[in-house]
């Protein structure tokens, strides 16, 4: 996981630099443990499971902050769809961005060890979100076995995701790191039910390059390389892969 130096509670940032977070609309739908178990692509080997859990939606609309950083935490959230990002702001107002979200990743698990969020998480486009309460989560007594279970396994995944992001921002050369961060999307999107050679990508150039930590500059410098090269066309964030072979190649 990323060790990144955060520190902790509204201290982080002066009063001028704090922004209070729009509240997003209240759903009335509600997810069964079936649907959520489906978004997170959690199948556990045996069939033990009790349905009689119901979970409450949340939408956010484009622009509209999900969780902020020092905010108390009350649960964890699961994308059932839209697409998000997620970053740390630091003292001096200086953005790193974490990750990008998307249908069936979690979200807030950060805010499990201090009790409070320690993440910015942003919609990027309009989203809905689930949400797993911290009390069926976390009440002393209560037996929530299948739910622990499945909280236990996707915040697993989370961590190796962050791995993941982390090594690919260390990668030496900028072609490689964008090469495989358009892979990763690519992945991503087929995961989705979407096609894995043609995508619109959610984030902006700035964004990417944050992730990656390179300059914009040096994001859009990658593209025009690989398009150049006949490996994807782009159009803004409109991305055609042409040879998802000579895309690892150049990741090495």
């Amino acid at each position: 996981m990323m060790n990144l130096q955060v520190e902790s509670s509204s201290a982080r940032l002066p009063p001028s630099l704090m922004k209070p977070a729009m509240k997003p609309e209240r759903d009335d739908r509600w997810s069964s443990m079936q649907e959520v178990m489906d978004l997170l692509r959690f199948y556990p080997l045996d069939d033990v499971m009790s349905d009689g859990y119901k979970f409450p939606h949340r939408r956010i609309k484009a622009g509209q902050s999900a969780l902020h950083m020092g905010q108390p935490f009350d649960g964890l959230y699961v994308v059932r769809f839209g697409a998000l990002k997620t970053s740390i702001t630091y003292a001096t107002g200086d953005e790193h961005v974490i990750a990008f979200p998307m249908k069936g990743d979690l979200l807030g698990f950060d805010g499990v060890c201090e009790n409070q969020y320690l993440s910015d998480v942003v919609a990027l486009k309009d989203s809905d979100l689930i949400k797993i309460p911290s009390s069926v989560l976390f009440t002393p007594g209560r037996a929530c076995n299948e739910i622990e279970r499945m909280a236990y396994w996707a915040m697993s995944r989370e961590i190796v995701h962050e791995q993941t992001a982390y090594s690919l921002s260390h990668q030496a050369k900028s072609e490689a790191r964008v090469a495989r961060f358009l892979r990763i999307q690519s992945e991503r999107f087929a995961d989705m039910g979407y096609s894995a050679n043609r995508f619109t990508l959610p984030m902006s150039r700035r964004d990417i390059g944050n992730y990656l930590s390179i300059t914009m500059e040096t994001v859009s410098r990658a593209f025009s390389v690989l398009d150049e090269l006949g490996v994807i066309s782009v159009v803004r964030r409109e991305i055609e892969i042409h040879s998802q072979d000579a895309l690892r190649e150049i990741e090495g």
